[in-house]
């Protein structure tokens, strides 16, 4: 049977619900667009450059005994002004969203190609980038987290992301993520996140490097008027090119996060103190033969933190609030990149919707149910 006819076989599965009961199909969208402006000049651990983009992934999908969900989108990206010298295309990207999900008030278990923001630990920047996080939304793979009842905030997740398959155009990569947090009142908390990457070869480039990175943390969540949010952890970066040199580098250093909001308006610092978290960035392990780590993808978090000044601070400042029913996000800030050689400034208005329907298909059931609440 050719690919098309089973997807065409599958789709008709779910449209007809398998002769299950208590079955409803769910259909909805989210869409994103972000403008993202990053004016560098000043500094020597990031570059300059304008990110602006939109994304529409409509999907389809069916519910089954309130807890399971078998779901299908197609993800359309397009940058705008982006020039192909071959003629314009109608969409810079599309790729597939297809996968099961498990969930129970206690439990979640996910299976397939999935949206990023499935994920409900707390990874900073030095894990993933504003640019990691919009180009890179989705997670290939699996996913299991347990939440507590009595402590909502209480919650232990992990997941594994395999990035790259093993051939001559590309690396075999995967990515083990975990967090978890453990709240307490009044609104004390500890957590820890926690990545392991393997950057391995492609057919053409046997060089493997292991990329580690822990980040315990303890905070304290209180209101005095406005919300705050104040959080101090340890990063710890163990990592080594295995195909290279074997040496492992273990850079470390402390963060400290502190959040003021109120009524949508967000001020927001973190400030890392410590060594270079990538240290082989731009980094030539053999000069008599150019031999590398390979840099292409190795590092997802923030470039800021590969800086030698032993200091990074950002600051933003603006506007994060959701509306009806958590539907729509709106996000609009100033960001302020302090690496200790300049001072740099990113602008940022992202705007974000998600919405879906939920249908009965059963027998002597009403006709349809409205929903607001997002399928990711």
């Amino acid at each position: 049977m050719s690919r098309r006819k089973m997807l065409v076989l599958a789709l008709a599965l779910m449209i007809s619900g398998g002769g299950l009961r208590a079955q409803k199909i769910l259909v909805g969208a989210d869409f994103e667009t972000r403008f993202d402006n990053r004016e560098y000049a000043n500094n020597d651990f990031n570059e300059s450059r304008t990110l602006f983009s939109a994304r529409l992934t409509p999907r389809i999908g069916v519910e089954w005994q309130e807890k399971n969900h078998l779901v299908f989108g197609v993800e359309m990206l397009q940058n705008f002004g982006q020039y192909n010298p071959q003629g314009d295309p109608f969409l810079s990207d599309v790729k597939p969203l297809v996968y099961y999900r498990f969930k129970t008030p206690n439990v979640q278990a996910n299976a397939g190609i999935f949206n990023r923001k499935e994920l409900m630990g707390d990874y900073s920047a030095a894990f993933f980038s504003d640019s990691t996080r919009f180009y890179h939304n989705r997670l290939s793979g699996f996913l299991g987290r347990y939440v507590s009842t009595e402590r909502p905030k209480t919650y232990v997740e992990l997941a594994l992301d395999w990035e790259g398959m093993y051939s001559e155009a590309s690396r075999e990569m995967f990515r083990i993520l975990s967090a978890g947090r453990y709240s307490t009142q009044p609104g004390f908390y500890v957590g820890y996140a926690f990545s392991m990457f393997h950057f391995a070869g492609s057919m053409l480039n046997e060089n493997v490097t292991d990329n580690l990175l822990v980040n315990p943390y303890v905070g304290w969540e209180f209101n005095a008027f406005f919300d705050f949010d104040i959080r101090g952890g340890i990063l710890f970066a163990p990592q080594r090119g295995r195909s290279v040199d074997h040496a492992w580098r273990k850079p470390y250093g402390g963060q400290l996060d502190v959040t003021i909001s109120r009524w949508g308006v967000k001020i927001q610092n973190n400030l890392y103190l410590g060594k270079n978290l990538q240290p082989l960035r731009n980094y030539t392990a053999d000069p008599t033969t150019g031999a590398t780590y390979g840099l292409d993808g190795l590092y997802a978090g923030e470039s800021f933190y590969a800086t030698t000044e032993h200091i990074y601070n950002r600051t933003w400042v603006g506007y994060d609030r959701k509306f009806f029913h958590d539907t729509l996000h709106v996000e609009a800030g100033m960001v302020f990149h302090y690496d200790g050689t300049g001072m740099g400034t990113q602008q940022v208005v992202q705007l974000s919707v998600d919405i879906q329907r939920l249908f009965d298909i059963g027998t002597k059931r009403p006709a349809h149910r409205h929903r607001y609440g997002p399928l990711h």
